[in-house]
């Protein structure tokens, strides 16, 4: 063995962002408030829930079936988009789908 350390050890560390703040927080400030969503078949694929404040997002089903693997993907989507947009998280979840008819699950 040498007694020469590892120059690896000395490196420098620098933190960086791995992530950005690009939608609600996950975490509930109060109270949460959520609806029920279904695909076009009837089938339940998980529910939208807010706090009205700060929080949003999307709890699915405990047992998906393959096929409804989109819906947390799509659900995410929407939310990142009004955030982005600077709406309240409240605005995103309405019960009027408004976007196109192939897009609402």
């Amino acid at each position: 063995m040498t007694d020469t350390p590892n120059p690896r050890f000395y490196d420098y560390v620098t933190p960086i962002t791995v992530s950005r703040d690009d939608s609600y927080d996950f975490k509930a400030a109060g109270p949460v408030r959520r609806a029920a969503l279904h695909d076009r078949d009837g089938r339940l694929l998980g529910h939208v829930w807010t706090d009205d404040r700060q929080a949003a997002g999307f709890t699915r089903v405990e047992d998906p079936e393959p096929d409804m693997a989109y819906a947390r993907g799509r659900v995410n989507q929407i939310l990142t988009d009004a955030h982005k947009a600077g709406l309240p998280p409240v605005s995103s979840w309405t019960p009027t789908c408004t976007h196109q008819t192939s897009s609402c699950a």
